[in-house]
């Protein structure tokens, strides 16, 4: 969940500077670097809270049970009967992660865009807001497993309605500003004025470092492939298809019953996405680059990895085994433990990665011969 501690990205002297500020000492915030484009990046920002408070107050699904009828959820109604229901450290999750955190995030990208200067503090502000932006799917990843599980079946049915879309685009919305606003505060970090020509890989430089994010690597891409497989949950009630569900058939089960943002979400975050930055994290440690290019590698993968949802999935399976099975029973599948586990090892080869890489990169700039850029 936290962004790592070494940034792989930074360039020695934003790495070892205390004030951070850029050569020249220019101090100008976001807003008044990018002139009129800041007026659409904040007015998209004003559409994100909308969404985001419509997505508080509208609901998000009704779910029909043959016989007993049907009932309307939104955010606050699933807090409540978490409440009620004695689970209150899952209602607290819900609380921090779906509806405190949206709000400060948009609160928080706001006050970085107009007011924070160039330097670490600003770096570190939108690293932090890109590690947890994904968190708040948190809910709304829980309406997908029960839209999922509902899917075919004749004697219940989930339909989602305009909140869960509302909340899905805030998010998404939040999410890419953040990454906006990271790449626009990375353009500003200053950089070597001496850049060496050598290509290495980290593999060769990073040394010892490099092993255990190999390891994890490799781990994280094996099971990976096998949660893609595995079966996560199968239904196991009365009356009901026993569908089994693994990761790879989400997207198209979701899109067969006509959930198509609900498809294109599970299919981004939990297939593409997770597939693209394992093997472009693979590719980036074994290619030989120039620190510059290392730097720009290791930049888009730590945007691609703030999409990958599998850990937050994870979360919501873990979360719906606990407090749904009122609603859908369901069995506990093998690929549900490894998607858990391949959710770790994604994260924890990110964090390896990122810190090997940075000891990697210095050593490349600190030695071959240097040209002038």
């Amino acid at each position: 969940m936290s962004p790592p501690s070494t940034d792989p990205t930074a360039s020695p002297s934003d790495r070892g500077s205390d004030v951070g500020v850029p050569a020249g000492g220019d101090r100008r915030t976001l807003h008044q670097e990018t002139g009129a484009w800041s007026w659409v990046w904040l007015t998209v920002l004003g559409t994100a809270l909308a969404l985001q408070a419509a997505g508080l107050l509208l609901p998000f699904m009704r779910f029909a049970v043959f016989i007993k009828g049907g009932e309307d959820y939104s955010l606050l109604r699933s807090i409540s009967l978490l409440w009620e229901g004695g689970l209150y450290v899952l209602a607290a999750l819900i609380v921090g992660f779906s509806l405190i955190f949206p709000f400060v995030k948009i609160i928080v990208l706001g006050w970085t865009w107009l007011r924070l200067p160039p330097g670490p503090r600003r770096t570190h502000v939108l690293d932090w807001m890109g590690s947890l932006g994904k968190w708040s799917m948190l809910d709304p990843l829980g309406v997908l497993v029960l839209v999922l599980l509902a899917t075919d079946q004749w004697a219940v049915a989930a339909t989602t309605y305009v909140g869960v879309y509302c909340f899905l685009g805030a998010v998404a919305l939040t999410m890419a500003l953040s990454i906006v606003a990271s790449a626009l505060d990375a353009g500003r970090r200053p950089q070597p004025r001496l850049e060496p020509r050598r290509r290495v890989s980290l593999a060769r430089t990073s040394g010892r470092e490099s092993v255990a994010e190999i390891v994890a690597l490799g781990l994280a891409i094996a099971l990976f492939a096998g949660a893609l497989g595995f079966p996560f949950l199968q239904v196991d009630q009365f009356l009901l298809h026993d569908n089994a569900y693994g990761i790879a058939n989400v997207p198209v089960a979701l899109a067969r019953g006509g959930n198509w943002s609900l498809a294109l979400l599970s299919g981004v975050g939990l297939v593409v996405l997770p597939t693209v930055a394992l093997l472009a994290q693979a590719w980036a440690w074994i290619v030989p680059a120039t620190p510059l290019s290392h730097r720009r590698r290791w930049q888009r993968i730590t945007w691609a990895r703030e999409w990958c949802m599998l850990d937050v999935m994870a979360v919501a399976l873990i979360l719906f085994i606990m407090e749904g099975q009122g609603t859908i029973r369901v069995g506990v599948k093998d690929g549900l433990w490894l998607l858990i586990a391949a959710a770790a090892f994604l994260g924890l080869s990110g964090w390896l990665g990122s810190r090997a890489a940075g000891v990697g990169m210095q050593r490349l700039e600190h030695s071959g011969a240097p040209s002038v850029r």
